[in-house]
């Protein structure tokens, strides 16, 4: 900052790579200067430093990390124009009237001087820039304290508001477990209800296959009672079949048919994967 050339309106910046992103009064430099060592140093002692990032100033203590800048208050006053301002007013003026008189209308209309002063006030604060989290963020001078004197005491604020923000990150962090945990409880639930449709219509397949094997059983020997011998031609045949179809409706029917017709469907698996998790202590 005691390199950096002021500009026309007396400001001095000091922006850019490895820089902190500031700009006050040639008039505060010092004064800012002196701030930032002894906040530097009070951090230092809290096992914290200040980096420079180009644009503004940070505080980390990963994962978590504050910006904050040092910043000037700057008045907005009206202009009090000079003689000479005054006097080329006047001389726009008159130009304007004669080109009123020859019809030259313009509208890019300027005054010989700004309406407003925007002017350094010297009064400094600083300002933490992450999203607030229930503590103190600001701190300014006022009628009775100078930045000068709270150092140490933006030095433990910093501190605070990093563990707010570890405490915010955290609650962010738990919601979302919590959420995902949710989401994952629901879906098991689901495939339970579409695993326990599935398995009723597996047992009602099953039914169905026993109630129709023992009607066909039923059937096919009332038939063969009623017959004095095995008879011929089409009968014979609905005969050998429906007594085929009997046999291999039974076999299905068996342990061996049925674990083959669960096959990899896996609907009564050993482990089960559907078993909702123990809740986690967070």
């Amino acid at each position: 900052m005691r390199k950096a050339k002021p500009d026309r309106d007396d400001v001095v910046r000091a922006s850019g790579p490895g820089l902190c992103g500031i700009e006050v009064g040639v008039a505060s430099a010092e004064r800012v200067i002196t701030i930032l060592d002894a906040l530097a140093r009070a951090l230092e002692a809290r096992g914290l430093s200040i980096e420079l990032p180009g644009s503004h100033m940070r505080v980390a203590l990963a994962p978590d990390e504050l910006t904050f800048s040092l910043v000037e208050r700057i008045e907005k006053r009206p202009h009090v124009p000079t003689m000479e301002e005054l006097a080329a007013e006047e001389r726009q003026k008159k130009k304007r009237e004669r080109e009123t008189h020859v019809n030259l209308w313009s509208l890019d209309y300027k005054r010989a001087y700004p309406e407003f002063d925007f002017v350094r006030s010297g009064e400094l604060s600083l300002q933490i820039a992450n999203e607030y989290v229930g503590l103190r963020r600001n701190w300014a001078d006022g009628k009775r304290q100078r930045l000068e004197s709270l150092t140490d005491d933006i030095a433990g604020g910093i501190v605070a508001y990093l563990a707010g923000i570890k405490a915010r990150r955290e609650e962010r962090e738990r919601w979302h477990r919590n959420w995902e945990r949710q989401r994952h409880l629901d879906a098991l639930a689901r495939a339970r209800e579409e695993r326990e449709t599935k398995r009723a219509e597996f047992l009602n397949r099953l039914a169905v296959i026993s109630t129709e094997a023992d009607q066909l059983k039923t059937f096919v020997a009332r038939l063969r009672g009623e017959l004095k011998e095995n008879g011929s031609g089409e009968l014979a045949r609905l005969l050998e079949w429906a007594e085929a179809r009997v046999l291999r409706l039974e076999r299905e029917l068996t342990p061996d048919g049925i674990a083959e017709a669960l096959g990899d469907q896996e609907l009564f698996p050993e482990a089960d994967p559907l078993v909702p998790p123990e809740v986690e202590e967070d």
